[in-house]
């Protein structure tokens, strides 16, 4: 059964309405949706932030593979809205995001970027998805161990490396060289 997202509120109004015209005032609500990963209890980012962190990392990897300036103009604005669907479905853990709901995602992705005449092109999937992962890793960086448990701190490192060793597979699936992608953890200091 497909998911039926079209009566989501938002600040603009019911979803199905809005999708193909989302105003500043939705679009900005992304920094009103907390980081799962702060819903569970590390760090205090939202969605923008994180959205604006990965827009960041994108300036460095565009440096590191060597985009020209309109493709790496393209590429930073991709990242920035990455995660623009977040503004209205809030930012979901992948565990939870069934085929139907990943479709659903999509749509709502895709139509925001179309109201904004932008699309991905499907050669720069790999990249986004690699300077997500990393601004993600940087995020759980900034989570503060100082005040934390001890306990909390041990877990922190323990998923800080699955997500860097995450990150490096993900490259590895799209065929990144392990040089580019340590250049870039390098770079960030990650």
């Amino acid at each position: 059964m497909p998911v039926q997202f079209g009566n989501i509120y938002t600040p603009q109004g019911a979803l199905r309405e809005v999708m193909r015209r989302p105003n500043l005032d939705l679009i900005m609500n992304l920094f009103r949706i907390p980081r799962a990963f702060a819903v569970s209890g590390f760090g205090d980012w939202d969605v923008g932030r994180h959205s604006a962190c990965t827009a960041f990392i994108a300036l460095y990897w565009s440096r590191v593979r060597r985009m020209p300036p309109h493709r790496r103009d393209q590429f930073v604005v991709l990242a920035l809205l990455h995660d623009l669907h977040e503004a209205v479905t809030g930012d979901i853990l992948p565990f939870f995001k069934t085929t139907e709901t990943k479709a659903a995602i999509l749509r709502i992705q895709s139509s925001f970027l179309r109201s904004l005449d932008l699309a991905v092109p499907q050669d720069l999937h790999a990249d986004l998805k690699l300077v997500d992962m990393a601004a993600f890793l940087f995020e759980i960086k900034q989570s503060s161990p100082a005040a934390l448990q001890r306990s909390k701190v041990k877990w922190l490192r323990r998923i800080y490396t699955r997500q860097r060793r995450e990150l490096i597979e993900t490259a590895e699936t799209y065929k990144i060289s392990n040089s580019l992608t340590n250049r870039l953890l390098k770079e960030l200091e990650l």
